[in-house]
């Protein structure tokens, strides 16, 4: 039986959450949580993830905003069969860039819990160390294969080129997302944003610029976009140093322990993200070998466009690794359990209100990036509904990586991968695009359905409550709104006041539906913070 502070959050959570959390506490044999009240933990992990969140998601949006002008900007400026040869070019180096990135989750997970400055400066160091040297061995491996994969290919000079430029940038991609992590780790919210969100992407979209209209060149673009990641990189390092008293050292007493600590937690995570890199950039070698450049360029802006719906979730994100680290570390499971229902259903609830005027809006999104685009709009909403799905499962995977079940999420990822190459490879060799845009689905919606599912079967988490259903049927009049005004309205106005008015009714169905006392509360605390405290 849950302790009398448990019952009291579970009374404010809905009767629902109360029956769903007492079954997975009993179920797990966890016991109860007693050195503080379950109220405050929540209230204080919610806070932190939701500030991340609040203060990120702006950034986000501009940075996803950033990105899609940095998209239109090339396939306005370059032909179709051009960028799609620049699309997977770059595709094929973030093959190798998320396969190293795999020893970098260790920072979220040990920053937190640093003993001391020498400790953290001796992770970040260690953190920083091992993954520019993965990525330099895996850029040289790149170079020296590019005229083969070129070859082999038949895509000829331009595409071995473009290769070797991205192969050659590999370190500098590497240590920006690497610098990143640490300020995650840090939970330095503003600083974080200004580098991932803000600054590159702001640099990304002037090189753009200047590679269509000055140079006329995408091996100008690939150059400079390079460039600007090797800057911000540094930039962000530097105000580590000069804000948080970074220092790079490896040495820090018992440096060898945290080596090999670090190196046992990441090890699972790297080969897995070995399988997991394949699940989400595998299909650009299958373009490359199966396809035509134009379906790489279609496939990259469909990918762009769904990640679009994911803001939500990856808002989410920034922080909760730390803050379920904490949690998991400090044995509060019935704290951790609250806030995987809590985020997870804010997830959903925004994510249906940005999915909604893009699946119906289809054509109209697709023709900002050229007319060659409109005629794959029918694809558009498969790539939404994929990360819908992934979406409504929450921040799963980290939270399996953050409880210290990395080993499962690798047999997870290993799994997924094997099939996705017995389904993948036939299905785009029988149907083409189309066959590939099938397995992307089937890949992101089988993945986060397994992990809900070991999850569960581990930890006794899992996501869903009966007030999941909320946003689902405030989506219904959403729908008929935009449908009815892109039917009735000319041009650009049926999409813009369709949006408008069907997010208007949508937020008013929810407010009718009700909102937790934990949502209500939480969105007090973070108002009252901004309005005296600021950032």
């Amino acid at each position: 039986m849950a302790p009398a502070a448990d019952q009291s959050i579970a009374a404010d959570s809905g009767r629902d959450e109360t029956a769903s959390d007492s079954s997975e506490s009993a179920a797990a044999g966890d016991a109860p949580d007693a050195d503080e009240p379950v109220e405050a933990r929540l209230a204080d992990a919610l806070e932190r993830v939701a500030h991340g969140a609040t203060v990120s998601i702006p950034s986000i949006l501009l940075e996803r905003g950033l990105s899609v002008a940095f998209t239109a900007v090339l396939t306005n400026g370059f032909s179709a069969n051009a960028y799609g040869l620049f699309a997977l070019a770059r595709r094929l180096q973030r093959f190798l860039l998320h396969v190293a990135l795999g020893f970098r989750s260790g920072l979220s997970r040990f920053l937190p819990n640093a003993d001391s400055p020498e400790e953290r400066d001796a992770l970040v160091t260690f953190a920083s160390v091992l993954l520019f040297a993965v990525a330099s061995v895996f850029g040289v491996v790149l170079y020296a294969t590019a005229p083969t994969i070129a070859d082999l290919t038949g895509r000829g000079a331009d595409f071995r080129g473009l290769l070797r430029l991205f192969a050659l940038g590999l370190p500098a991609s590497v240590w920006l997302f690497t610098v990143g992590e640490a300020l995650r780790g840090l939970e330095e919210v503003v600083p974080l944003n200004l580098t991932l969100r803000i600054g590159f992407p702001v640099g990304q979209l002037l090189v753009a610029v200047a590679g269509v209209f000055v140079f006329d060149d995408l091996a100008a673009v690939a150059v400079g976009v390079v460039g600007v990641m090797a800057f911000t990189g540094t930039a962000a390092a530097a105000w580590l140093v000069a804000e948080r008293g970074l220092r790079f050292r490896l040495r820090s007493p018992g440096e060898e322990v945290l080596w090999r600590r670090y190196l046992s937690y990441t090890l699972p995570l790297f080969v897995g993200g070995i399988a997991t890199t394949i699940q989400r950039l595998g299909f650009y070698p299958l373009i490359v070998v199966f396809l035509s450049n134009v379906a790489g360029g279609v496939f990259a802006i469909g990918v762009l466009l769904g990640s679009l719906v994911r803001l939500p979730l990856m808002g989410i994100n920034q922080f909760i690794p730390p803050v379920a680290a904490a949690l998991n570390e400090e044995g509060h499971r019935e704290s951790l359990s609250r806030l995987y229902h809590v985020t997870s259903r804010l997830v959903l609830v925004a994510v249906t209100g940005l999915s909604v005027p893009v699946i119906v809006y289809r054509e109209s999104v697709l023709a900002l990036f050229g007319p060659t685009y409109v005629q794959y709009a029918p694809l558009l909403p498969w790539f939404v509904l994929a990360q819908f799905g992934a979406c409504a499962a929450g921040s799963v995977g980290i939270l399996l990586a953050m409880t210290d079940n990395q080993r499962a999420l690798l047999a997870v990822n290993v799994f997924i991968t094997a099939f996705l190459t017995v389904t993948a490879i036939p299905l785009t060799s029988a149907y083409g695009l189309e066959g590939l845009v099938a397995s992307y689905f089937l890949m992101l919606t089988i993945n986060n359905g397994l992990e809900v599912a070991v999850l569960y079967r581990l930890e006794g988490l899992q996501p869903f409550t009966k007030l999941h259903a909320k946003p689902l049927v405030a989506a219904v009049p959403f729908v008929a709104v935009a449908v009815v005004a892109g039917a009735t309205l000319p041009g650009w106005t049926g999409p813009v006041l369709g949006t408008v008015l069907g997010l208007a009714v949508y937020g008013l169905v929810l407010g009718r539906l009700g909102f937790t006392p934990v949502e209500r509360r939480l969105a007090g605390t973070l108002a009252e913070r901004y309005r005296i405290r600021g950032w």
